[in-house]
């Protein structure tokens, strides 16, 4: 056919993945790489001649997704196409994303002469997605959980405490007089502040403790099994702690306190934004009494 040559050269000149199977089935340790383009061998690392006659297989890795490598082989066994994302792995032993879609080969009978994989590199993507993911999750100036992580956590831990019958504690944080601290140094220093304050709070809590920065100077801490009595101990550490940490703006050293709010759950609580309203309560009550000090709930 006068299209042949075309489509050779366009198999061989695309920057996808093109490869070809043969239909010996599984039991028989197929189906077997017959055809691989150059993209494959320039993606991949390997060799045409080192993968023809091999299973697709070889291509996987402990962090090949099962459910779906399942699909893709009930979906040859049934004869249809399918498409999916899977981590494959380069012969260096790098882990590649790829956007697999399989689609079986008819002759002009109907019956199914090979299997063809058209595969896109798709690590790039996954990358910018992770790290998108983690710009939702963290607060980039503190490395704090964001006020939306933060809360998806205390309502994930909310009803285990429920369940278990187990302790539950939560600390409001504010830094006082944060206003001040922008209006003389600016806010170049201010944010520095906040890393310096936030490095603070995190080498007094323990690691199975939550912080989460949910607002400009406000932090709350999820303490699960923990007491108010104890919760009220952790933050007068913190209140001291915070205190006693060196702040340095615009090379002057200035004096930082904070307020701090304590509340434990309760049988009347009803969710977890209930428990956190009353530790807000207690922040604010901290501060109407002067600031620089630990108020528990009521």
């Amino acid at each position: 056919m006068i299209f042949e040559p075309l489509f050779k050269q366009l198999i061989e000149s695309t920057n996808d993945i093109v490869l070809l199977c043969d239909t010996t089935p599984f039991e028989e340790g197929g189906p077997r790489i017959v055809y691989v383009n150059p993209a494959f061998e320039e993606v991949m690392g390997y060799k045409a001649e080192e993968v023809i006659g091999q299973s697709p297989r070889i291509l996987n890795g402990s962090g090949t997704d099962r459910q779906a490598r399942y699909r893709i082989r009930k979906a040859l066994r049934q004869g249809k196409p399918v498409r999916t994302e899977l981590m494959k792995y380069s012969k260096d032993g790098r882990g590649v994303w790829m956007d697999v879609n399989i689609l079986p080969l008819r002759d002009e009978a109907g019956h199914i002469k090979c299997f063809a994989s058209i595969e896109r590199d798709l690590t790039r993507y996954k990358k910018m997605e992770r790290q998108l993911a983690q710009m939702a999750l963290f607060d980039d100036l503190t490395g704090s959980l964001s006020r939306a992580a933060f809360y998806q956590q205390a309502e994930k831990e909310f009803p285990r405490t429920r369940r278990y019958h187990r302790p539950l504690s939560t600390l409001m944080i504010d830094i006082d007089h944060f206003k001040r601290v922008n209006d003389a140094y600016g806010h170049a220093a201010g944010d520095h502040v906040l890393m310096i304050f936030a490095e603070a709070v995190q080498e007094i809590i323990r690691s199975t403790d939550f912080i989460g920065r949910v607002g400009g100077e406000e932090f709350a801490i999820l303490m699960p099994d923990t007491t108010l009595t104890a919760a009220c101990h952790l933050a007068e550490r913190i209140r001291e702690r915070v205190n006693k940490y060196p702040y340095l703006a615009k090379d002057r050293l200035i004096e930082i306190t904070a307020s701090l709010g304590v509340a434990e759950l309760q049988a009347a609580d009803q969710d977890f934004k209930a428990l956190l309203k009353r530790a807000d309560d207690a922040l604010y009550s901290a501060k109407q009494a002067g600031r620089n000090r630990v108020m528990q709930a009521a």
